[in-house]
Order: C-alpha cells, then sequence, then structure tokens
C-alpha cells in the first residue's frame, strides 16, 4: 500500500466502531495514494496517542465515542498550542445542525456525515485527500459540510 516514492498520508482514525475503522480501512486500501492508518477507540486513547505518538496529517474524529466525546477531543485540539494546526475531519453519523455549528465554531476542518455505501466512503476519502490543509484557508460555513461524494 505505501509507496516508496511518494510520502503517505497519516491518517488517526478515532472511532469506538469496529465495523467503521474496517471499512475505513478497506477503502484506504483500495486509494492509490499511499496512505499510513492509526486507530484510537476513543477519545482518551486519541488525546494519549497525540501527545506520546509521532503526530498524524490528518484527524478523522468521530463525535460518539465513550470515555471522551469528539467534541471535548476536539475542543482540546484547538486549545492546545502544539495541536491547533492538526486538520480534523468530523466523521460521523449525527447530522444533527446544532452538532455541525459545535464543529464548526471549533474549528474543525470539515463535517463529513458518514457515507451509507462503500463506493461512497472511497469517493469521500479521495476527496478530502485532494486537500491541502495547510494552504487552505478554514472553511466557510457553506463549505464545512461535505456532504457524500
Amino acid at each position: 500500500m505505501v509507496k516508496q516514492d511518494k510520502k503517505s498520508t497519516h491518517i488517526l482514525f478515532s472511532d469506538d466502531d469496529t465495523d467503521d475503522a474496517l471499512l475505513f480501512t478497506q477503502a484506504a486500501d483500495l486509494i492509490t495514494s499511499p496512505i499510513l492508518l492509526s486507530f484510537a477507540e476513543d477519545g482518551e486513547q486519541l488525546m494519549r496517542y497525540l501527545s506520546k505518538e509521532m503526530l498524524p496529517d490528518m484527524i478523522f474524529l468521530d463525535l460518539n465515542m465513550p470515555v471522551k466525546n469528539g467534541i471535548e477531543c476536539l475542543s482540546e485540539i484547538r486549545s492546545d498550542k502544539k495541536l491547533d494546526w492538526l486538520p480534523v475531519i468530523v466523521y460521523t453519523t449525527s447530522d444533527n445542525s446544532r452538532d455541525i455549528d459545535t464543529c464548526f465554531e471549533l474549528k474543525a476542518n470539515l463535517y463529513v456525515v458518514k457515507p451509507t455505501s462503500f463506493e461512497s466512503i472511497i469517493k469521500t476519502l479521495k476527496k478530502i485527500l485532494t486537500i491541502d490543509f495547510k494552504k487552505q484557508s478554514p472553511p466557510s460555513k457553506e463549505n464545512f459540510l461535505l456532504q457524500n461524494a
């Protein structure tokens, strides 16, 4: 999966749903861009990972996790000077406007309602990987919610 001539994109996937993690892994395996995946099963594990491991290029963050939820994690990430630059893609089943607004206010980079088909997961991941988060200014409210690709 990882090619030697190209730097791989390191994604930290934080979600307690093992089925979603498996589908995401399978989708990543089918994409031609080299991807290195790391996993956290709850918010506490995510924050421990970010304090001890090599930082990822981006985080896919579920909101509904045990121990510490995604909104708590996003708030901690954005208030930590060592982490506040990290692109955070909220990747959740929630399409609740209050959740979307809260994540926008906390400066998540994108909000994605989990796609319902495997093909849509692949398309969504491909689309996200084309975004250069280092050069992109914060999204406008209109561009914050990424609809199923």
